[in-house]
C-alpha cells in the first residue's frame, strides 16, 4: 500500500467521482493507439461509471491520502461484460483506469492485486481481460498472456479494437 493513496471498495456515492476519473483517463491515454474518430464514438459511453459496478464489492478505488480525490479504479465480476456470460472459477476484469498524473505509482498493479485477492475467496482461479491496446504491456507484467486482437461491439454497427487476455494464476 502507498503512503500516498488507500484502495477501498467503490460505492454509489463514487459515482461522479469515477465518471470525472474515466473522462481525465481514457481521452488522455488512449489517443496514441487509437484513432481520433473512434475515440470520438466510443468515449462517451467509455468515461461514464457504471452503477453496476458500484457497491458491488469487488470492484475498488485508489484515492488520494491528501485531497481524496479518486486516482485509480478497477475490479472483477464474475459475469463478463461481454454479453453476461458466466463460467465457473472465472472472473473479469472491470472498467481500470488511471489518472494520467498518477500513472506509474504502482495503483493498476494494487488494485489488481487486490482484486486477485478477493477474487481467491470466491474461488475465482483466472481471469479474463478485454484491454486496450494501451494497457496491453501492462496486463503482460501482472501475469496476462494475450490470446489475440479481437473487435469488440460496443453498439450494434460500432466496434473496438481489444486484446483479449488470460490470467490462469491467480
Amino acid at each position: 500500500m502507498s503512503r500516498f493513496y488507500s484502495i477501498r471498495p467503490a460505492v454509489s456515492q463514487d459515482e461522479l467521482p469515477l465518471t470525472q476519473l474515466f473522462r481525465r483517463s481514457y481521452p488522455a491515454l488512449l489517443r496514441a493507439d487509437y484513432e481520433a474518430h473512434l475515440l470520438d464514438r466510443v468515449l462517451p459511453m467509455f468515461t461514464v461509471a457504471q452503477a453496476a459496478l458500484l457497491n458491488c464489492g469487488t470492484y475498488f478505488v485508489a484515492e488520494c491520502k491528501d485531497t481524496g480525490r479518486l486516482v485509480g479504479a478497477g475490479g472483477w465480476t464474475d459475469v463478463s461484460p461481454a454479453r453476461g456470460v458466466f463460467q465457473q472459477g472465472q472472473g473479469h476484469v472491470r472498467h481500470v483506469a488511471t489518472d494520467p498524473d498518477w500513472l506509474r505509482l504502482g495503483i493498476a498493479r494494487a488494485l489488481m492485486g487486490r482484486s486477485f485477492e478477493t477474487a481467491r475467496d470466491y474461488g475465482i482461479n483466472s481471469f479474463n481481460c478485454m484491454s486496450t491496446r494501451t494497457a496491453r504491456s501492462f496486463y503482460e507484467a501482472i501475469g496476462f498472456c494475450e490470446r489475440g486482437e479481437i473487435e469488440l461491439e460496443i453498439t450494434p454497427g460500432l466496434y473496438f479494437p481489444v486484446i483479449q487476455m488470460v490470467n490462469s494464476d491467480v
